[in-house]
C-alpha cells in the first residue's frame, strides 16, 4: 500500500516490517495531546488511519472549546470513582476494590495526566511491608484496570503507564494457617452456637448449614442458596449461589463457574439431617433467617468469630470445603471425581484445597525407616 494522504496534526510512518503507524500530535495554548494508531493494533492500515483522523477531529473540537480541561484536571480518585460507577462488576467486588483503593492507593489526589510510572512503582513498593502477595496483586489490578485502562478508554491518557511495571513481592513473613478441622471440633462449635444467645431460629439454621457443608464440600454461598427443589432423590443439585449484582449484596446469582453446576450424592448420615431441615425451615428457600433475609457467610462468620473469641478453637465455614478436598485426595478418589464433586475446572485447584493432616505427615516420615 502506498503512502497515505497528508492530514494536519498526523504523522505517518511505515516500519521495517511494513506496518503503518499514525501519530496524532496537537498543541493548542498550553494543552498537548499525542496518541498513536498502529496497523498492528487495528488490523489494517486504513482503519488505523481513519481512526486517527476521527480522534484528531474530536480532540481538536474539545481543545478549542476548552472541554479538554476537565480531563487534564481529573484526579486518580475521580477516574477510579467513574470506573466503579460505570463498570459491570458485582456489588461485592466494587466494595472490596473501594476498600483497597481508599487504604492503599496513595496517588488519589494527583491529576491522572500528571501521574507517572515512578508514582505507581513507588506506591506499589511502599505496601510490600503491609500486604500479602494476593493483596498486592489486587492493588496492582486496580491500577492497571480501574485507573490506567479506564483513563485510556476515557482518553484522559495517551500512554499506558502500566506497561513494563511488574508486581513487587510481599516482604511479609506469612505463617501457614490451618485450613482444615476435625469432626470433634465441628461438634464443639455447633454446641457453642446452639447454647448461645443468638436468635433461636437462626442458630438452628447455622447448625444445619454447617452439617450440609461438612457432608457435601459445597461453597458456603452455594449451600446458602439451596431450595427444597434442589434436593432430588439421593442428590443435591448445585445450580446457583448467594452472591451480588451491580446494586445488591445478597441476591441469587449463577454459579461461580460452569463447572460449579453439579450433582452431589447425599451422604447417608446427611439424609436424616436434611429431613429435619425440611421440617424446620418454613420457606421454600432452605436458609432464610427469621426476618426473611438469606442466611449469609458474613452474618454466620461474625457470629462464629464472636462466640469463639477467647477460645483456642480455629474454625470458619470454608474449612469444611477444605476438609472435603483433603478427604477425597488423601483417600484416593480419582481426579475427575474429585474435580466434579468440588466443582473445579482443573485437578490442580482441588489439590490446592487439600491439606495433609499431621497424622499423615507422621506416617509418611515413618516410611523412611
Amino acid at each position: 500500500m502506498g503512502k497515505f494522504r497528508k492530514e494536519p496534526f498526523i504523522t505517518q510512518r511505515q516500519g521495517k516490517n511494513g506496518l503503518w503507524t499514525f501519530q496524532v500530535y496537537m498543541r493548542i495554548d498550553d494543552c498537548t495531546i499525542t496518541r498513536s494508531f498502529s496497523e498492528k493494533t487495528y488490523g489494517s492500515a486504513k482503519l488505523a488511519f481513519d481512526t486517527a483522523i476521527v480522534f484528531r477531529d474530536k480532540t481538536k473540537y474539545q481543545m478549542l472549546n476548552k472541554t479538554i480541561l476537565k480531563a487534564r484536571n481529573t484526579t486518580v480518585k475521580e477516574v477510579f470513582e467513574d470506573y466503579i460507577n460505570t463498570c459491570s462488576e458485582s456489588y461485592n467486588t466494587k466494595v472490596k476494590k473501594e476498600r483497597l483503593f481508599n487504604r492503599f492507593i496513595y496517588t488519589k489526589d494527583i491529576p491522572v495526566q500528571q501521574l507517572t510510572k515512578a508514582d505507581i512503582i513507588s506506591n506499589l513498593n511502599s505496601i510490600t511491608n503491609l500486604c500479602s502477595d494476593d493483596c498486592i496483586s489486587r492493588i496492582y489490578t486496580i491500577y492497571k484496570q480501574s485507573i490506567i485502562q479506564h483513563a485510556l478508554n476515557c482518553e484522559y491518557l495517551n500512554v499506558d503507564l502500566m506497561a513494563g511495571i511488574k508486581k513487587p513481592k510481599s516482604r511479609i513473613f506469612k505463617q501457614k494457617k490451618t485450613t482444615i478441622t476435625d469432626r470433634k471440633t465441628i461438634l464443639e462449635v455447633e454446641r457453642i452456637i446452639l447454647s448461645s444467645n443468638v436468635n433461636g431460629y437462626n442458630k438452628r439454621l447455622i447448625y444445619f448449614l454447617i452439617e450440609v457443608l461438612y457432608y457435601t464440600g459445597m461453597r458456603p454461598a452455594e449451600a446458602e442458596a439451596l431450595t427444597r427443589d434442589d434436593v432430588v432423590g439421593n442428590y443435591i443439585s448445585v445450580n446457583k449461589q448467594l452472591g451480588s449484582n451491580n446494586d445488591e449484596k445478597y441476591v441469587i446469582t449463577k454459579c461461580k463457574t460452569h463447572n460449579s453446576v453439579r450433582m452431589i450424592p447425599i451422604h447417608p448420615q446427611l439424609k436424616p439431617i436434611l429431613e429435619e431441615l425440611f421440617e424446620f425451615s418454613t420457606t421454600h428457600e432452605l436458609f432464610l433467617k427469621d426476618d426473611g433475609r438469606y442466611l449469609n457467610s458474613d452474618y454466620v462468620g461474625n457470629i462464629i468469630a464472636r462466640l469463639l473469641k477467647g477460645t483456642d478453637i480455629k474454625f470458619n465455614l470454608y474449612m469444611l470445603r477444605h476438609n472435603m478436598a483433603t478427604s477425597l485426595v488423601t483417600k484416593g478418589a480419582d481426579s475427575k471425581t474429585t474435580m466434579e464433586l468440588l466443582g473445579h475446572a482443573q485437578y490442580s485447584m482441588s489439590l490446592g484445597y487439600a491439606n495433609s493432616s499431621q497424622k499423615l505427615k507422621n506416617d509418611a516420615i515413618k516410611l523412611l525407616s
